[in-house]
């Protein structure tokens, strides 16, 4: 049976799905999305920067990574980030206008 992982916002009520939790000794070493062919979260570009964008976006919220188990009825009802409901926001649209995808520093803000 697989256990999925979601990164949250508590204060703006967004999560993030993670994947398949892949465990050692009782704990998560990693997440993984896919089969064991695919790529490692750390080699994949646009998760990479969704994450980025998350956690910039998010900062001094309170933010958790939670398994499918933890999560309360009201969690199951975030706006997820690449979900499929209506309420959600597909990763093209959440990337879109962001400053940190640009590739030269000068460009942006200090």
């Amino acid at each position: 049976m697989s256990i999925y992982g979601y990164l949250n916002c508590h204060d703006f009520r967004q999560s993030l799905w993670l994947g398949k939790a892949l465990h050692r000794g009782g704990r998560p070493l990693c997440f993984h999305i896919g089969g064991p062919d695919d790529p490692p979260h750390w080699r994949r570009e646009q998760l990479n920067q969704v994450m980025w964008k998350f956690l910039a976006d998010h900062a001094g919220h309170r933010i958790d990574v939670r398994l499918e188990h933890e999560m309360s009825d009201e969690m199951n009802g975030y706006q997820e980030i690449g979900g499929d409901r209506n309420a959600d926001i597909d990763i093209d649209s959440y990337l879109a206008g962001w400053p940190g995808l640009m590739a030269d520093e000068g460009e942006r803000d200090a």
